[in-house]
């Protein structure tokens, strides 16, 4: 008898009650709203913990259903029912004490001995090292509290649990990871879909639909520089000289890509079918609109999981909310661009081989070849023949009379049975042309496509729904962050970026603030040694062994020094050595090597191209042997074969 599954039910319990005391002491804590980091540091935190409410949440309401009935089994086996109580627990006491005497014997006695031992040894190290390691967690939380404290001139009460003073405050969960261009969170990083759009998308949408996205951007950015200079718009001369601006403007846009600022501008725009409303929707079908639509998704859903956790934006977001509102609409034919649900009604139907027109031609026209049939018919009356009778119309004047020629004699040859259309040969007829009784098959498949077409087109319009409602909703106001950064890296230069970089708040209290004195200090090097992965100068006989004292001119390079054997013989292949030999005009070969001044490889290059070394002469480099094993090269060979010597 055991009781797991109360057991389970109890500490599942307890846990949640435990989760929410520290979800409340979280959000209570002091310190988080210090940085941006530390903020989504929490969130991924208390995410954590709800995840793990939930998950307990969903098993306990599969215990409490009872569907299997176990629960109810086992209250009634701890209530004693048909039985007496204290029997029943004393004989699951008795199966658990024979369950470990089993292990023990299995194990063996000595061996466990050795095993007690050696485990508490390991228990001792690492209580010594948890030991160690909050010693030093506690000094470190000592430091920041006075240097927090002479920050605010003592008028801030630092608490204990100060999230400035926790080193694992900003540390974020494994697998959790931020672009350079996402700034842990604030802006998106769609550099990689701008260059997927420009590559595959444009061009399956076309040029005039990229030269539209352009004047767009170029339209949207004069009127942000108008109102910003606070000029009104003028009329008469002005604007005619405005439109010419205008036009010369645009048509440098033309020539230009299309720039990352304009794609960010556009990009919410290209999934409401209000605004493109001008594109074929056909060309949404394309496997390259179809794949950068669910990269994207994926990639903004992962984003908001990253940067909003608290959002919950894979599992209610997208799925519950977003995905429920669009089955109606698509449902209901409300969506707009995809009223008709991804499929266009057929007005043509199916159309079958009918050689009805083509016997009446056999009987009135008794044509004896294609000559005399032309001569009896003008080109227009044989085309439309060959149209109503389901025929290719396709080819010249004379193919087509012969076409319909071989189709009469074929029409006339056969008896008038209910398979005259099996004998036209499939090609003379036309494409998409049913024969005989394939009709009703051919129906069959024609339901077929349009269910697969309509599921097609439901996957995109739920992509481009679940894209739009992003744009629009969730992430409105980081795709504006974006845009906003992006436009502000244009006019800025490398260092400015960089140092934006160390003023961003991230950097403050960082974990790199204990070692901050010993960082700062400067190392002493008198000989100039390179640095090391560890930051600090090689060792002086490391230095020597490999030779690094040495230093090794290169005039092709630019009288560029490299220091060492080793950088010397590896720069012939690399890119500042290649771009000097192109400037020579000399191709780079293995020839080349150890070569490093212009006179000397000019000089090399002019000897090669007499020799023509590396060209293959048969004349000079084929070998022959004659019968006595003299070996000549073929064109002395040929000269004394031909004088009777050999």
């Amino acid at each position: 008898m055991s009781l797991a599954h109360l057991e389970n039910a109890r500490s599942m319990h307890l846990e949640n009650e435990s989760l929410e005391m520290l979800l409340s002491r979280e959000f209570s804590r002091k310190g988080v709203d210090f940085s941006h980091k530390k903020r989504l540091a929490q969130s991924h935190r208390v995410r954590g913990m709800l995840d793990r409410m939930r998950t307990n949440a969903r098993k306990l309401k599969a215990y409490y259903e009872d569907l299997d009935g176990s629960r109810k089994e086992e209250i009634e086996r701890s209530g004693g029912t048909g039985e007496k109580p204290f029997e029943t627990f004393y004989r699951a006491m008795k199966e658990e004490k024979m369950r470990l005497q089993s292990r023990n014997n299995e194990s063996g006695g000595g061996a466990a001995a050795i095993q007690t031992t050696t485990n508490a040894n390991d228990d001792t190290d690492a209580m010594r090292e948890q030991l160690e390691e909050q010693q030093r967690i506690a000094a470190n939380k000592e430091r920041l509290r006075k240097k927090l404290t002479a920050k605010s001139n003592g008028k801030e009460e630092i608490e204990e649990d100060d999230a400035r003073l926790d080193p694992n405050a900003e540390k974020l969960p494994d697998g959790v990871d931020f672009s350079g261009e996402e700034h842990q969170g604030r802006y998106l990083d769609l550099v990689r879909f701008h260059h997927a759009f420009v590559a595959d998308v444009a061009r399956t949408f076309g040029v005039s639909y990229t030269e539209e996205v352009k004047k767009n951007a170029s339209k949207k950015r004069k009127m942000e520089q108008r109102q910003k200079s606070g000029k009104k718009p003028s009329d008469g001369e002005d604007e005619e000289k405005e439109e010419e601006e205008g036009d010369d403007e645009d048509e440098e846009t033309r020539r230009k890509p299309l720039e990352y600022v304009a794609f960010l501008h556009e990009l919410p725009n290209l999934f409401d079918a209000e605004k493109t409303a001008n594109l074929e929707r056909s060309k949404k079908f394309s496997k390259a609109y179809v794949s950068f639509c669910e990269e994207l998704c994926e990639y903004l859903v992962d984003f908001l999981e990253r940067a909003s956790p608290l959002q919950f934006a894979r599992d209610v977001l997208v799925k519950e909310e977003i995905d429920g509102e669009f089955e109606k609409l698509f449902e209901r034919g409300a969506l707009k661009g995809w009223e008709d649900k991804g499929v266009v009604a057929s007005t043509t139907g199916t159309v079958k081989l009918d050689l009805a027109a083509i016997k009446g031609i056999a009987k009135g026209k008794n044509a004896s070849s294609s000559k005399a049939l032309k001569s009896s018919m003008n080109d227009e009356e044989i085309k439309d023949a060959l149209n109503k009778a389901g025929l290719k119309t396709g080819g010249t004047p004379d193919e087509r009379c012969e076409r319909l020629f071989q189709v009469i004699k074929l029409v006339s040859a056969a008896k008038g049975g209910k398979d005259d259309d099996a004998t036209i040969p499939s090609k003379y007829i036309r494409k998409g042309v049913v024969v005989g009784g394939g009709a009703d098959k051919k129906d069959e498949k024609a339901e077929d496509r349009s269910k697969t077409q309509k599921e097609r087109a439901k996957h995109i319009a739920r992509l481009e729904y679940r894209l739009k409602l992003l744009f629009a909703g969730a992430l409105r106001k980081t795709l504006d962050n974006t845009k906003s950064q992006a436009e502000k890296k244009l006019t800025m230069s490398r260092q400015e970026i960089e140092r934006e970089h160390e003023e961003d708040d991230d950097f403050a209290f960082s974990e790199g603030d204990e070692d901050e004195d010993e960082m700062n200090k400067e190392i002493y090097n008198p000989l100039k040694l390179p640095m090391g992965w560890d930051g600090k100068p090689i060792p002086y006989w490391l230095y020597k062994l490999h030779g690094l004292n040495v230093e090794f001119k290169c005039e092709i390079c630019g009288n560029y020094s490299y220091w060492g054997r080793r950088a010397y013989e590896q720069h012939f292949t690399q890119w500042r050595h290649q771009h000097g030999m192109r400037c020579l005009n000399i191709p780079f070969s293995k020839a080349f090597n150890e070569v490093t001044t212009i006179e000397e490889a000019r000089r090399l290059h002019r000897s090669l191209e007499e020799k023509k070394v590396g060209k293959w002469d048969r004349k000079q480099d084929q070998e022959c042997e004659d019968a006595d094993g003299n070996v000549y090269n073929a064109k002395t060979f040929a000269e004394l074969r031909s004088q009777g010597l050999i």
